[in-house]
């Protein structure tokens, strides 16, 4: 059988190709420099005392790194609201900082000033963005317009206010909050960026902790602000170590990764989304990462069975179960094989274990082994669906870098896959015996899994509830995130 990698791209890692601009310098100067330049203020020297008060990576989650805010790339044109904004005075002394997550986003931009008429000078910042409904910016040659509106804040520091910034780049929809702050008799702000508009939990966190730095006070930043910043943690199992990242609190749900795939492969935003309202656990399949191997021949039902063993070393008891493409298979094999630990079941993407299954053209095959990162892309979301690709990618770069799985591995669990299309394992041909509500979902324009493979399902288990998204593929799930989390939401109600 051809190899068969159902991950977001080749090695599991691909961060090639997208649209927005790449690279923190580009990013940050939108968020520090830009705004800096805009309030006159480009020309001060920064002030060692200052530089002490501001956030450090050591203050930040894990997967944060330090960058330097650059304006080379990124500067403010036709917004006279803010350029007309006067020059700052003498005697003012400034500091920044720059942060990105993972590779590209999010990203944090923090600055301090202090001096005789550091006050006045925010004021009339303030002033100038409680006036100013857009803003142009030329970001890498590439000309795009913001929105900016005041936005409902909790206060932070003695005195604060915020705005929300908003544009399209290349498809994708970026959002930043600049919340402006008085603590510890400075001046500051932060610049959170995101994909679409940033969660304010997240953003109050941050901003609370640089105005807490800023008093001299240690900062704090609560756990559980997303997945990406969930440590990888291990647990020892009846069948080996099992590595994993957990985000959230209330019932559980399991998330069992496709073929190739690690658990960096999980769109960030649909598992913080879905974290909302419950404890949501990712975690790395047989001999991917620290997951331990399991013998060989690798089959489907071995790794639900490792599946198991985790969700009995986590004391979950009973969980929710979302299973993707080949962990849609390993998903269906737990719920036969282990029908106490499964209480609702969701499957995406995935095929029947009965030997009737449809598999994919050799065409679709080919795209996906090709190593080509547009040809691999075009088998996971239609052709009109750029945007949505270029966000997928984007979510992904915020995980800090892991290793992809070992080819070795890959290679055993393609005839894993192989085996159970074929109805070689006894869990696949007893499809018909899961009994737990389930709710079946796909893309109907998925190349990779044809259509027909989902209706076949929904006829197996008995009750089961079918989703077909229309104009989406194979990855469905992060193309229409928002309207999938809320299905799934109202499904595990």
């Amino acid at each position: 059988m051809a190899r068969l990698p159902w991950r977001h791209a080749p090695s599991g890692r691909a961060r090639v190709g997208i649209g927005v601009p790449r690279g923190p310098a580009t990013l940050l100067a939108l968020l520090v420099a830009t705004t800096l330049a805009a309030a006159g203020c480009g020309t001060q020297s920064p002030a060692a005392a200052l530089q002490q008060r501001l956030l450090t990576t050591a203050d930040l989650p894990p997967g944060w790194t330090a960058v330097q805010p650059s304006q080379s790339d990124t500067r403010l044109v036709d917004t006279s609201c803010l350029s007309s904004l006067p020059a700052r005075p003498k005697g003012l002394a400034y500091a920044v900082a720059g942060f990105v997550a993972g590779t590209a986003i999010p990203t944090l931009g923090e600055a301090l000033e202090r001096g005789p008429q550091a006050r006045q000078t925010w004021q009339r910042l303030n002033s100038a963005l409680a006036h100013c409904g857009s803003a142009t910016l030329v970001i890498a040659g590439q000309k795009v317009h913001s929105t900016i509106r005041p936005l409902p804040f909790p206060r932070v520091g003695a005195s604060s206010s915020a705005y929300a910034w908003a544009f399209t780049l290349s498809g994708v929809r970026i959002g930043f909050d600049l919340v402006l702050f008085e603590a510890g008799g400075v001046r500051g702000y932060v610049v959170y960026s995101d994909l679409g508009p940033p969660p304010i939990r997240t953003v109050r966190a941050f901003a609370d902790a640089a105005a807490a730095k800023a008093e001299g006070k240690a900062p704090h930043l609560p756990t559980g602000l997303s997945v990406v910043w969930a440590p990888v943690q291990t647990v020892e199992t009846s069948r080996g170590m099992v590595a994993y990242r957990s985000v959230g609190r209330g019932p559980a749900l399991i998330l069992i990764t496709g073929y190739g795939g690690t658990m960096e492969g999980w769109d960030r935003q649909l598992v913080d989304t879905l974290a909302q309202h419950r404890r949501v656990v990712i975690f790395d399949n047989a001999g991917v990462g620290d997951t331990a191997a399991l013998p060989q021949p690798l089959t489907i039902d071995a790794m639900a069975d490792q599946t198991s063993a985790f969700i009995t070393a986590l004391g979950l008891k009973k969980a929710d179960v979302l299973g993707w493409s080949m962990g849609g298979m390993i998903a269906q094999a737990l719920s036969v094989r282990h029908p106490g630990q499964v209480r609702r079941l969701i499957l995406c993407a995935t095929f029947p274990g009965d030997g009737q299954a449809v598999r994919p053209s050799q065409s679709a095959i080919n795209a996906l082994n090709s190593g080509d990162s547009k040809k691999v892309m075009s088998v996971l979301f239609p052709p009109d669906q750029t945007a949505a690709q270029n966000t997928a990618l984007a979510a992904e770069s915020s995980y800090p870098a892991a290793s992809p799985a070992p080819a070795g591995v890959v290679a055993a669990q393609a005839k894993a896959i192989d085996a159970w299309w074929a109805g070689g394992d006894a869990a696949g041909r007893a499809t018909a015996s899961i009994h737990v509500p389930t709710l079946i979902a796909d893309g109907m324009e998925d190349r990779l899994d044809p259509m027909g493979n989902s209706y076949a399902l929904a006829r197996l288990i008995p009750g089961a509830q079918l989703r077909l998204y229309p104009d989406a593929g194979h990855a469905f799930l992060f193309q229409d995130e928002a309207s999938f989390a809320q299905t799934v939401e109202a499904f595990l109600r």
